[in-house]
């Protein structure tokens, strides 16, 4: 039998390095998870990944 994956509502997007790390169930879940990285990400939702909810920069804040 097969893990079930969880269930990921945003996804946390490295903008410098071009891939998804991180998901998330909720946005403040996925603002956390992108001020670990260190780096420059945009948070978007798992189902429509062309719009961006919020860009996290870990020198300038969330905007």
């Amino acid at each position: 039998m097969l893990a079930k994956a969880p269930k990921a509502n945003f996804e946390v997007f490295l903008v410098n390095f071009h891939y998804t790390c991180a998901t998330a169930v909720t946005l403040e879940e996925a603002v956390r998870k992108a001020k670990n990285t260190g780096f420059t990400c945009n948070i978007f939702r798992s189902d429509n990944p062309f719009q961006i909810l919020k860009t996290v920069c870990p020198v300038q804040g969330v905007r």
